[in-house]
């Protein structure tokens, strides 16, 4: 009985291991597409069009508002990082990055895809707001991904990154946390940038790489999953623009996270005079995003975020309603002038 016991055990233990690895992307759990069904939304998969050119067209006529509706999908699940929710975030980002040509910067062999592991967490609750912290460090970690891809520019050896975190909170207490403004609203300005550029069809100086991130919420894992095994030398990264909650508060008005006045922070500040808006240097207390990932090894980098941007944060009042389509168009202007300072 004891044998039988330690067979089933170690049965169990093999099996918990080897399912949540069965679901990292290299193309996303092609595998499990029967069980998990496809998303409603539109994925624009290569393989069911075959006009290159409408392929192009109708990936470049996204919006920003058209990602932050699709990540905040009911089948999304509040993207917690480890889950179903983020591999079909996952999956959709991935196809965008594919359909806007983009160049695969993940790890080898993986596509646009950086693997790593995260640890698990706990849910509590802090003034209102579901936050995680960490549990117990002898449970099995859990699989994740960054997704990285590339506009190839004359120098490319030196880097301007382009990023925004795309996990958020799942469902807790049977209530889904969508996090639309938390942080679908940052990655749906990134890819509104980068559409805007492929449309002018100007090929840049440096190389721009948009990096989506993952498990920020449980402490910024995916960016310093990335900036301790990096998929390219991390010294060609010149600057890192981050966007976290743009698409909230009063329009014009945003706020900047920043360690020391990099050019990074400098770029951030040029742009938002350009586009007519305000974004000043704000005291961090005890927050921060994926910036500091990148300004604790040396690299000049700034997040842009509304300067309300605590607003309803982490609840599940963070819905599709809570974004603003005019802080958004606003926040994408801000970050497209500060990528043309730095990278044209």
């Amino acid at each position: 009985m004891q044998t039988r016991r330690v067979f089933l055990k170690a049965l169990l233990g093999l099996g918990a291991i080897a399912l949540p690895w069965s679901l990292v992307p290299t193309r996303f759990g092609e595998t499990l597409k029967t069980e998990l069904g496809l998303p409603p939304v539109k994925l624009l998969r290569s393989a069911r069009i075959n006009n290159k050119k409408t392929l192009s067209e109708e990936s470049l006529s996204r919006t920003a508002m058209d990602d932050i509706v699709a990540l905040t999908g009911s089948e999304m699940q509040g993207r917690k990082a480890g889950s179903v929710g983020e591999i079909r975030a996952s999956e959709y980002l991935s196809t965008q990055l594919r359909m806007l040509g983009l160049k695969p910067m993940g790890d080898h062999g993986t596509g646009y895809t950086q693997v790593f592991t995260i640890p698990p967490v706990l849910e509590s609750r802090v003034n209102g707001r579901l936050t995680f912290k960490a549990g117990e460090t002898y449970q099995l970690r859990t699989p994740s991904v960054n997704l990285l891809g590339a506009l190839m520019g004359e120098k490319t050896e030196e880097i301007i990154l382009l990023s925004a975190h795309y996990d958020h909170l799942g469902i807790f207490e049977g209530q889904v946390y969508n996090g639309a403004n938390d942080n679908a609203s940052g990655v749906g300005c990134v890819l509104e940038v980068m559409r805007r550029i492929l449309r002018e069809g100007t090929t840049p100086k440096r190389t721009i790489v948009l990096a989506f991130w993952s498990a920020e919420e449980m402490g910024f894992v995916g960016s310093q999953a990335f900036v301790g095994a990096a998929t390219f030398p991390l010294n060609q990264v010149k600057a890192v623009l981050n966007a976290d909650t743009v698409g909230n508060g009063i329009i014009g008005e945003f706020a900047l996270w920043s360690y020391g006045d990099n050019i990074a922070f400098k770029a951030i500040r040029q742009a938002s005079t350009e586009a007519g808006a305000s974004a000043q240097l704000t005291p961090q207390a005890t927050h921060n995003s994926d910036n500091i990932s990148f300004s604790s090894a040396g690299i000049p980098a700034v997040t842009l975020m509304t300067r309300e941007w605590l607003y309803k944060s982490h609840t599940v009042e963070d819905d599709i309603t809570l974004v603003k389509p005019e802080q958004i168009k606003l926040a994408a202007e801000i970050l497209y002038r500060a990528v043309r300072i730095l990278a044209f």
